[in-house]
């Protein structure tokens, strides 16, 4: 399990996300990145998040880009 970032929600999403096998982590000068093997998306993650809302707002753009993503190859509608 790798440290991607301080707040543990974020941590074990990341490291699940990875798991999966469906994404790839990059890291650039200040964040590390997570990107799509098969889409041209990417997530920014916050090492050290300030904001108290920062797990919430990662979770929903990632169910918003799951949800676009499975009516993109069809196996929803």
């Amino acid at each position: 399990m790798q440290t991607l970032s301080k707040d543990s929600r974020i941590n074990e999403m990341c490291n699940a996300m990875l798991n999966s096998g469906c994404w790839r982590l990059s890291r650039h000068s200040k964040h590390p990145i997570l990107q799509h093997l098969t889409s041209s998306k990417f997530f920014i993650i916050p090492g050290t998040p300030s904001d108290s809302r920062a797990f919430a707002n990662f979770r929903k753009e990632y169910n918003r880009f799951l949800r676009k993503y499975l009516i993109h190859i069809g196996w929803i509608q």
